[in-house]
């Protein structure tokens, strides 16, 4: 028989991505948080391995992103906040 991940835990990839937060079927589902090798980090709802329903998105950059999430994109209304003085949005 095969193990599957679920419950709470921690994962670290080779790239040094790492996620904090709920597991099931060795998928993320649940609450929990992306830290990326980048600096970017989303803290939020995954369903199924990708982001779904409120989450929040934080470029290294210091902007922010507040909102819905459907399949792992932006979805719906949110709130996008510019780092001081930022001119562009990456």
């Amino acid at each position: 028989m095969q193990s599957k991940a679920t419950g709470y835990g921690v994962h670290q990839w080779k790239n040094g991505d790492r996620y904090e937060g709920e597991w099931h079927s060795c998928l993320k589902h649940g609450q929990g948080t992306d830290f990326f090798a980048n600096g970017d980090q989303f803290s939020g709802t995954y369903v199924h391995g990708k982001p779904e329903g409120a989450g929040q998105y934080k470029w290294k950059n210091g902007s922010i992103y507040i909102g819905q999430f459907q399949n792992g994109m932006k979805q719906g209304k949110g709130k996008w906040k510019k780092r001081f003085n930022e001119q562009n949005c990456n």
